[in-house]
C-alpha cells in the first residue's frame, strides 16, 4: 500500500478521531505495551484513557460533594 493510498483509507468505525504529538520514548513504550497486551495502540491509549477519565470523574464527584 502506498502513501497515497493510506491517506484515503477508510476507517471502519463512526468513532470520533484525534491527532496527538507524545514524545518517542512514550511511543515506544506504548508500542511495546500494546505487543504485550495484544492491543492496537489506537485501542491501548484509548483504554488508558478512559481509565484516567474515570478516575477523574470519580475524583471530581468526591472532591464536589465536599464543597
Amino acid at each position: 500500500m502506498s502513501y497515497d493510498q493510506f491517506l484515503y483509507f477508510d476507517v471502519p468505525t463512526k468513532k470520533p478521531r484525534t491527532t496527538i504529538y507524545i514524545e518517542p520514548e512514550l511511543m515506544q513504550a506504548l508500542e511495546e505495551r500494546a505487543k504485550k497486551e495484544k492491543r492496537t495502540i489506537s485501542n491501548l491509549c484509548n483504554l488508558l484513557i478512559e481509565q484516567a477519565m474515570n478516575e477523574w470523574l470519580e475524583q471530581e464527584k468526591t472532591s464536589d460533594g465536599e464543597a
